[in-house]
C-alpha cells in the first residue's frame, strides 16, 4: 500500500539525519535490534534491511533474525523467538529501559498508544474476525509486561508480549485458562513460518494505519519520520 509520505531509499541520502540520543546498553539484545532497524514508516511493506552486527565473521553461529513489524522513532515490535502461540509478538521501547517505571512520558505515550493498534493487528491476522467455533467473539489475547526477575522479566529492557489466545477444541471449558509462562509452554520459532506470519502482520498494520488516518485524522507514518525528515518533506502538517 503506498502512502505518498515515503521515499525510496535510492531518493535519499544515506543516513541524512541521525536518531536523536537514546539510552543503549552494549550487552542488551533488544538495543541491538534497535540499532540495526532504523525507524521507517508503519505503512511500508518492503522492509529496509537492518545491517548484520558482525558481517565478516564466518566462524561464529549464525545470527538470530529479527522477524521485524514495526519500527519508529521510539517503539519497535517484532516476534518473540519463543512464541507461546503463533502470532506472539514483543513491543520494546527503542531506548534502553529496564523496567516500566524508568520510562518518562514521552516514551510512555508512544508504547500506550501502539499497544491497542498492535492488538488489533495481531487479533485480526491471527484470529480473524468471525465468531469461533463456540460462535464467539475470536479475539481473546493476553498484554504482558514483567519488571524484575520475581515477576518473570528475563531481559531487562521493557517490552510488552501481545499473545493471542486461539480456541484449543470446543471441549476446553469457556473459562478455562491458559498458563502465562512454564515449562514446556514454548517453542523456537520457525523462520518459514515466521516470514509468513509478518507479512500478514504487515499488510494489515498498514490497513490499520489507513483506517486511523481516515477515521481519527491521525497520520502514523509520521512516527517513521524523525522530525527533521518530516519538515523536511513538509509532512508535519499531515
Amino acid at each position: 500500500m503506498a502512502t505518498g509520505l515515503w521515499q525510496h531509499p535510492s531518493q535519499m541520502r544515506t543516513n541524512p539525519y541521525p536518531l536523536p540520543h537514546l539510552p543503549s546498553s552494549p550487552a542488551c539484545p533488544f538495543c541491538a535490534i534497535a540499532a540495526a532497524h532504523p525507524p521507517f514508516p508503519p505503512s511500508r511493506l518492503d522492509l529496509p534491511k537492518g545491517p548484520s552486527s558482525n558481517p565478516d565473521n564466518d566462524d561464529g553461529p549464525p545470527e538470530q533474525q529479527t522477524h521485524l513489524i514495526l519500527s519508529t522513532k521510539h517503539v519497535l515490535a517484532f516476534l518473540d523467538i519463543m512464541p507461546l502461540t503463533r502470532g506472539h509478538v514483543l513491543v520494546i521501547s527503542r531506548g534502553h529501559y529496564e523496567k516500566l517505571a524508568d520510562v518518562g512520558i514521552e516514551v510512555g505515550r508512544e508504547l500506550g498508544k501502539w499497544l491497542p493498534i498492535l492488538s488489533r493487528v495481531v487479533t485480526r491476522t491471527i484470529l480473524g474476525t468471525e465468531l469461533d467455533s463456540r460462535g464467539e467473539d475470536p479475539m481473546h489475547w493476553n498484554v504482558v509486561q514483567n519488571n524484575g526477575s520475581r515477576a518473570s522479566q528475563t531481559v531487562p529492557h521493557v517490552h510488552f508480549h501481545i499473545i493471542p489466545r486461539p480456541p484449543l477444541d470446543t471441549n476446553t471449558p469457556a473459562k478455562g485458562g491458559w498458563m502465562m509462562f512454564g515449562r514446556g509452554q514454548r517453542d523456537s520459532l520457525d523462520d518459514d513460518e515466521a516470514q509468513e506470519t509478518v507479512a500478514q502482520l504487515r499488510v494489515e498494520l498498514a490497513k490499520e494505519v489507513l483506517r486511523v488516518k481516515e477515521e481519527e485524522g491521525v497520520n502514523l507514518d509520521l512516527d517513521g519520520y524523525l522530525v527533521e525528515q518530516a519538515r523536511g518533506r513538509g509532512l508535519e502538517k499531515l
